[in-house]
């Protein structure tokens, strides 16, 4: 249609709720990075150190309380062929049982 060019009146609401989300969404994510995280169970341990040497060299560790004691025997299975995907050594046997049993010992109840 020929004479129906917009105003910027007709914008205001959609750059309202543009800046208002954006500026949402820049405090969730200050509030998240602000939060200080709890120190992993069994501080200075070899399980402990193990842990956060070999899982944290590719993702932050997880606490252990994050997961219920079968949900990280499936997760620690899982990872096995993730680590070999990446490039990175696999867990000895001695490693894998110490691994997963510092997270099933610290794992969350439900």
């Amino acid at each position: 249609m020929i004479g129906t060019a917009e105003t910027p009146m007709q914008h205001e609401p959609v750059l309202l709720a543009r800046s208002l989300l954006a500026s949402l969404l820049f405090a969730s994510l200050l509030l998240v990075s602000c939060q200080k995280s709890k120190p992993l169970p069994e501080q200075g341990t070899y399980a402990q150190q193990l842990y956060v040497e070999r899982c944290g060299g590719c993702h932050r560790p997880y606490s252990p309380a994050s997961m219920t004691a079968a949900m990280w025997e499936a997760q620690v299975e899982a990872m096995h062929a993730k680590i070999v995907q990446a490039g990175q050594p696999p867990l000895s046997q001695e490693q894998h049982l110490t691994i997963l049993h510092y997270l099933k010992r610290n794992a969350g109840r439900q």
